[in-house]
């Protein structure tokens, strides 16, 4: 089977604010029906980066089989350190950087390598048909809550 995952996020970047994050999982059943399933979050005082990592770990959570995953995300840390294959070096060092630093957040970062590893995935940024509805469902979510 193959997934699509898409994510969005209300904060850009790693300065800590609040915000939102959101998941959509789009895939096509057996019979030709298409499927989709999304989540929300809101956090306070929370990153780009996290905010990323938790909705991909709520994602990835609701697939039971093994499947071809393609990641929709803007997160440029997220992005690089799977496409670049860093998270793998990660988890050979220890959670340990090439620097010798201990991986930020490599708890989250265990938890979503561990169900990303299951999976064939490939994780990219490219335009797509959810963003605008997905940014206006997180821009009026957090409007609400944080007015």
């Amino acid at each position: 089977m193959f997934v699509t995952i898409y994510i969005e996020t209300t904060i850009r970047g790693p300065a800590k604010r609040n915000g939102a994050g959101m998941w959509l999982i789009e895939y096509i059943k057996k019979d030709g029906t298409p499927v989709t399933r999304q989540g929300t979050i809101i956090r306070d005082a929370t990153t780009e980066s996290i905010l990323t990592l938790e909705c991909m770990k709520l994602a990835f959570d609701r697939l039971t089989k093994t499947c071809s995953v393609r990641v929709n995300t803007r997160c440029e840390q997220v992005l690089n350190s799977i496409e670049n294959h860093w998270v793998a070096q990660w988890e050979k060092a220890g959670w340990i950087k090439a620097n010798g630093k201990p991986v930020m957040h490599a708890e989250l970062w265990q938890q979503v390598y561990e169900l990303i590893k299951r999976h064939e995935v490939l994780i990219e940024n490219t335009e797509n048909s959810y963003r605008p509805a997905m940014e206006t469902e997180l821009n009026e979510l957090r409007r609400r809550l944080y007015v």
